[in-house]
């Protein structure tokens, strides 16, 4: 199975799981299960090994991204919905998914560093595209770190606060899935 279709099937089992949980934490819950899916589907597929290992991590931060910009656009329909006087069905509060949004892009940034980390043990040599990747990922860390510290200590709002970095965050994983084209197209 290649990696398109497993990331595809991973997001189709976290959707699945969300739907049939009833949980508070079904978000969470459902993210888990299509990890699972994705490491046992790679592990079946490709074998236990490192370049394996790093399919997967790479597909885990690829299905989290796409997990929390979905979230992310519910809870802002969910929004225009109370401004507009309508009242949601939501059992959340808008409080708690913004903080559920603000950790799954925390475990987002995660995941990139274990993919940039399995990437540098399975790669030979330092590239130009590896070096930027890893630029842009310490990029991503300073600005989650700042916000953190901003929410944690100076009383940064959660809502502003989520909504600054998943702009940050968008512009560093277009940075990471353009800068192979940019570089290959225009240095090489």
């Amino acid at each position: 199975m290649s990696f398109p279709l497993t990331t595809l099937f991973s997001l189709a089992c976290y959707f699945i799981a969300k739907k049939l949980l009833s949980t508070p934490k079904q978000t969470f819950l459902g993210l888990s299960i299509a990890l699972i899916v994705m490491f046992v589907l790679m592990f079946k597929f490709h074998g236990f090994n490192t370049l394996a290992a790093h399919i997967s991590i790479t597909g885990c931060s690829l299905v989290i991204l796409i997990v929390t910009f979905i979230e992310m656009s519910m809870l802002e329909k969910h929004m225009i919905k109370i401004k507009s006087g309508e009242i949601g069905s939501n059992v959340k509060s808008v409080e708690r998914e913004y903080s559920e949004i603000f950790i799954l892009i925390g475990i987002g940034l995660a995941a990139i560093i274990l993919s940039l980390i399995s990437g540098i043990f399975i790669g030979t040599n330092l590239e130009l595209d590896l070096i930027f990747k890893f630029m842009f990922t310490v990029f991503a860390i300073i600005i989650y770190m700042v916000t953190f510290l901003g929410i944690k200590f100076a009383n940064l709002k959660i809502k502003y606060a989520v909504r600054g970095i998943m702009l940050s965050f968008s512009m560093v994983l277009f940075a990471y899935l353009g800068n192979s084209i940019l570089l290959k197209t225009y240095l090489s």
